[in-house]
């Protein structure tokens, strides 16, 4: 399960100018008293009554510049915003020099999607008075919307300087630094709008920032105080749940979804993530896998008929904020629960994509001469998905008969991004929201739509859960089907698949030659690593255990205590990932009580110590005996890493692609008989590997002999290629 940032100011903050205290151009004659009252009726959010005080006014005097004014902003507020834009238009008519109009004109434009027309209406305010906050901070508005960063960041910037605790302006520098993937100084904004104001929102919104960054007992103090001051703060409860479900405290997690429903009983989005919390992040050793996947599929189908008594969920609060993400490291085909909360996304995106006009082409480009191929992903950096697949679709595809275009929904950025720039026929960046990533690819116009990492990312599954292109493809960057009848074919390799593996995808199996990638050969010198000052004992075996903390399951907790008694002085490895160290330190907990239960010394056997970067991870591999796959949900960019140290691997081919990475990589190279059915072979190889030298030098030998096999595979690209033109051969 991932979460995005919560709602809370996901849209760049704008104001609406207040009513001023005293009037322009106003005729003895004009009733003052009523319109004073009809402003303050209307800022007190009377809007009917305000609205029938500026309609009595205008009937008698029509020129009357604040009832024009004002009424124009109140049908804004009505959700009538092109009426509110033809008043305000007619106001300026009537008196030109008024700041407030043109900036507000500029408001409601902004709003209609017409950035351009906006940023004119605030520059006219601006030319008025270049002091103007609220003009500066819309137009920042503007700028953002029209994808110029740096101008909106300066006007947010010039706003906030002129007036330093105005809170709009500090807020929207904050969000455009966070989409900057700079959060570290959107939090510092944050934090300074808690020490001029306070406030439960302003604590809140720091919470969200701490918990972006992973400090997440930062983010619960933030959002404790938030509710101390104001204990009915729905979003806080939201939030508060969201970060105790990172941290694997799954039954805090879930009473505080309930305390936020109990609040907003018409929040989709806290509904929908209290239906995803069902699944733990990492499991309890007394958990029942078979309960707890019933009562997700309860929880799915009660969600489904809420929902559909609902008549008006915007879809963006529900698709994408949480996702089944753990459901994949349980060791079941996931096809019949994940079929239908597939379904709920794609009807959910279908509805909004009609109200939004978004429509795309089913028929055959005419005339074209190669595949239009698009590529939506959150990493085009030096990422596993990158580097286990992507990379090798724009290094080797054959560009004469294909072209490939990259929408890049990431906000990092590094020499792999530079690589993919150049490659692609077009780039695209920035974006920002689903209405313009999804009209951004439907201007490209691709005949097949690949997402390589889908279920990972909210704004990829609400693209993906829309029909973009007339083909839409998912790959194995998340082990997973998608379950959406958008997503028609699933990319997988015939190493990774067994022959009944059609019955475990929602989606057509297209399964690749070989491993089905492109992998180019590791460029990484390993360090000269000092292991015993990690706390190695001289001469303990050494057993690499490199898995994410949902890796683990209770089921093979019991593998490293077999090991143990059979290897005297074992030491297991682990790598914590100081974004997931509350989880690490759960299952890592869970382990050692396997350990102590069988009456052996947790802290004589494991060793737990911070992920390190490449150089370093390749060095202590360098020097173990044994890696150690994860049973059930395999590793691929580990085990290539392994094989590229000569470090043999022991694994499980297990029953579904997750599982069977690390078995495919070893077959492939002629080293089946390190790949296993069960676990009591396991850990009888895992044995044998450590304690018998000979054995182990042979490994080495054969894994350093053989690996080239692995890299560069154009076989495998051919059929990626020849599935592409399959996608696309029936298409009329």
């Amino acid at each position: 399960m991932s979460y995005s940032a919560h709602r809370y100011h996901a849209q760049p903050r704008e104001q609406i100018v207040n009513a001023p205290t005293g009037f322009k151009g106003v005729v003895p004659l004009i009733p003052l008293a009523q319109i004073r009252q009809a402003i303050q009726l209307h800022q007190q959010g009377d809007l009917a009554a305000a609205e029938e005080i500026y309609t009595r006014v205008l009937s008698k005097h029509p020129a009357q510049f604040e009832c024009v004014h004002f009424l124009g902003l109140l049908r804004h507020q009505q959700g009538r915003t092109e009426e509110g834009i033809v008043l305000l238009t007619r106001a300026i008519a009537i008196n030109n020099a008024e700041p407030a109009a043109h900036a507000n004109l500029g408001l409601l434009l902004h709003a209609a999607g017409r950035h351009q027309q906006a940023l004119d209406s605030c520059n006219r305010a601006l030319a008025l008075d270049p002091h103007f906050v609220i003009a500066l901070n819309n137009r920042g508005n503007a700028w953002r919307a029209l994808g110029r960063m740096q101008e909106a960041l300066a006007d947010y910037e010039a706003a906030a300087a002129l007036q330093p605790d105005y809170a709009d302006a500090q807020v929207n520098c904050a969000l455009l630094l966070q989409s900057a993937g700079r959060v570290a100084d959107a939090l510092k904004r944050y934090d300074k709008l808690v020490a001029l104001r306070p406030t439960a929102d302003f604590h809140h919104a720091r919470g969200c920032m701490q918990r972006l960054l992973f400090l997440l007992d930062a983010a619960l103090e933030s959002f404790d105080k938030a509710l101390q001051l104001q204990p009915a703060h729905a979003d806080a409860w939201c939030n508060k749940a969201s970060t105790h479900y990172l941290m694997g405290q799954q039954q805090a997690a879930l009473d505080a979804f309930a305390q936020c429903v109990r609040l907003d009983p018409q929040s989709a989005e806290a509904r929908f993530k209290q239906l995803m919390a069902q699944i733990p992040a990492v499991r309890e050793r007394a958990d029942d896998l078979d309960k707890t996947r019933e009562r997700f599929a309860g929880a799915l189908a009660a969600f489904r008929q809420w929902i559909d008594a609902q008549p008006a969920v915007n879809p963006l609060e529900v698709v994408g904020t949480a996702q089944p993400f753990y459901l994949a490291y349980e060791e079941r085909n996931n096809r019949d629960l994940l079929a239908p909360y597939g379904r709920l996304c794609t009807e959910l995106m279908a509805s909004w994509s009609a109200q939004h006009g978004i429509a795309h082409r089913t028929a055959r480009r005419s005339g074209a001469a190669k595949i239009r191929v698009g590529v939506v992903s959150a990493h085009f950096i030096h990422h596993p998905v990158w580097t286990a697949i992507v990379k090798g679709w724009f290094s080797a595809l054959d560009r004469d008969s294909f072209e490939l275009h990259a929408f890049d929904l990431g906000s990092q950025e590094d020499a792999q991004t530079a690589m993919a720039k150049e490659s692609a026929d077009s780039y695209h960046r920035g974006a920002g929201s689903a209405l313009e990533w999804a009209r951004r690819i439907i201007a490209v116009d691709p005949d097949v739509l690949i997402y390589p990492e889908l279920g990972m990312d909210q704004l990829t599954t609400q693209l993906a859960a829309m029909r973009l292109a007339p083909r839409q493809v998912a790959t194995w960057g998340h082990p997973e089907t998608s379950g959406m009848p958008t997503i028609d074919a699933y990319l997988s390799a015939r190493a990774f698949e067994h022959d009944a593996a059609q019955a475990c995808y929602s989606e057509r199996l297209i399964a690749l030659p070989n491993l089905g990638c492109y992998y180019d050969p590791p460029e990484v010198a390993p360090a000269e690593v000092d292991i015993a000052a990690l706390g190695v004992r001289p001469g303990a075996p050494l057993f690499i255990c490199a898995g994410s903390p949902f890796k683990y399951t209770p089921e093979h907790d019991h593998v490293f205590v077999d090991i143990a008694r059979k290897v005297a002085g074992a030491q297991f490895l682990f790598f914590t990932n100081p974004r997931l160290s509350a989880l690490s330190e759960k299952y890592r907990h869970r382990i050692a009580s396997a350990f102590a239960d069988a009456g052996l010394d947790p802290a004589r056997h494991m060793l737990a110590i911070p992920w390190q970067a490449p150089a370093r991870f390749y060095g202590i591999m360098r020097q173990a005996h044994v890696f150690l796959d994860t049973i059930g949900f395999s590793g691929f960019n580990t085990a290539m890493q392994a094989v590229e140290c000569g470090l043999p691997i022991v694994t499980v081919e297990g029953s579904f692609m997750r599982g069977r990475f690390a078995s495919a990589i070893l077959k492939r190279i002629g080293l089946d008989e390190l790949v296993h059915s069960g676990s009591a072979e396991y850990v009888a190889t895992a044995v044998r590997v450590a304690t018998d030298e000979d054995y182990r030098r042979r490994l080495r030998s054969v894994l350093v002999a053989r690996r080239a096999i692995l890299y560069r595979d154009t076989v495998s690209i051919r059929g990626f290629e020849h599935a592409l033109r399959m996608l696309c051969a029936n298409l009329p």
